[in-house]
């Protein structure tokens, strides 16, 4: 058997990491003494109310938890004696801009064209998607084994194109790919080589993002990727438990999702049939009985909102998405790792309390009893700081301080979409177009 790990030279260990960068590694480990001088040395603060200290002791913990397992996970290498057969799926409406691009990086990953086949599906778009589509998929004809447009002209919506996709399928891994994300050279090799386990059923692919460089909403976005996969996905792959895997880039096994594709397509919740979260109701569906995994090496990139008012809405529809999955998956957790049951319904009461500990904090504490929340602000900044630390060591002289304020946005500002995202779980629209 011959096996070889690709791209190892795009990968920082942690060990030549910190022989690098030894004082980001002392200031790193300076910030967690600090928390926890914080946490213990000003128990008091927290000791009016069982719920606020079990709350503080918590989010450490979570916090802790995700940075230690994901040191944790494994890297597997590469097998070359395996090689299902793929199949690239595109579901896309109104993406004239980069759908070309999209479908062209199918044409030049590192794997067998006889074993690639594409099927793009146009959505109803009422711009030029569907000409860019057969444009790409003319181009790339000869380095794939199979291509197929499909032309809808009614606007069914993305999870019906990604069934649609599976049950035309006829390769063995179906790799989604969203419409505006483009897969890098070697990730499809990083992706399927984790189905030798039959266990696994998804893999999620690592994304960052394509236009980082567009303002400071996008830059604050690509800190906040990175984090969110190198660090809560990594941690949640140790156990086989990655609760979302996106699609912007990840692989599914096509014999398990026959099992429930027609179930997940019509899927019902409060007797509404579901239009979003499309991406992390796949995954419950596969949790139910399989594995999922996280390939911190199948590399893609994606276009991130780069307006305030279009990331807004994609984070309200992210939030309602989650509040459902969240929803159905409690229901099922427990039968899964103990660990990974035990985290997951501790994120899920960090979550929903989160907005209470904020008033508690900066508006009940102070008015009522003129305590002013500086414990809550330096704990919540070094928990930033924290971050931003980590994604300084491993990817380099970016705006790294930005951490701050992108996690400050996200966990103060964009918190309360969270008890919007209860009240109007209802409202299926899909919310950025």
């Amino acid at each position: 058997m011959t096996t070889t790990t690709l791209e190892a030279s795009a990968v920082r260990t942690p060990f030549t990491a910190i022989g690098r960068d030894a004082g980001l590694w002392f200031c790193f480990f300076a910030i967690i003494y600090l928390i926890l001088i914080i946490k213990f040395g000003t128990g008091s603060y927290w000791n009016d109310n069982l719920f606020f200290r079990i709350y503080s002791l918590t989010i450490t913990g979570y916090i802790f938890s995700r940075f230690i397992l994901s040191h944790f996970h494994k890297k597997i290498a590469v097998d070359l004696n395996y090689e299902p057969t793929i199949a690239f799926v595109v579901p896309a409406k109104n993406e004239e801009d980069n759908i070309a691009k999209t479908i062209e990086c199918f044409a030049a990953v590192d794997y067998p064209a006889e074993k690639i086949e594409v099927i793009a599906i146009n959505d109803g778009s009422t711009d030029r998607t569907y000409e860019e589509m057969v444009r790409a998929a003319r181009s790339i004809q000869q380095h794939v084994a199979r291509v197929e447009v499909v032309d809808w002209k009614v606007n069914r919506g993305k999870r019906a194109g990604m069934a649609e996709g599976i049950h035309r399928a006829t390769h063995d891994i179906v790799v989604f790919i969203d419409s505006d994300s483009f897969i890098e050279r070697g990730a499809v090799r990083h992706l399927v080589k984790y189905f030798s386990d039959p266990t696994i059923g998804a893999v999620s692919g690592h994304t960052d993002v394509y236009n980082r460089d567009t303002n400071m909403l996008t830059q604050m976005q690509a800190l906040r990727y990175y984090i969110a996969f190198k660090i809560y996905k990594a941690a949640e792959s140790v156990f086989g438990f990655v609760t979302c895997c996106p699609g912007c880039c990840s692989a599914y096994r096509r014999s398990y999702l026959l099992e429930f594709v027609d179930e997940w397509h019509h899927q019902r919740f409060l007797g509404t049939e579901c239009t979003f979260g499309d991406d992390r109701s796949l995954t419950n569906f596969i949790l139910r009985k399989y594995r999922a995994a996280y390939s911190a090496e199948a590399l893609a990139h994606t276009v991130a909102p780069d307006s305030i008012s279009t990331y807004v809405r994609q984070q309200q529809r992210w939030k309602k998405s989650w509040v459902r999955e969240t929803f159905i998956a409690a229901s099922f957790v427990w039968r899964k790792h103990p660990v990974a049951a035990f985290f997951f319904y501790a994120y899920v009461f960090l979550a929903l309390a989160g907005p209470i500990v904020f008033l508690h904090a900066m508006v009940w504490n102070p008015i009522l009893y003129g305590i002013l929340p500086l414990v809550y602000l330096s704990g919540l900044f070094l928990m930033l700081m924290l971050h931003g630390i980590y994604y300084r060591i491993y990817v380099g002289k970016r705006p790294w301080f930005l951490a701050v304020l992108s996690f400050w946005f996200y966990s103060v500002i964009l918190m309360w979409q969270l008890p919007w995202a209860v009240v109007t779980i209802a409202d299926t629209r899909w919310g950025t177009r």
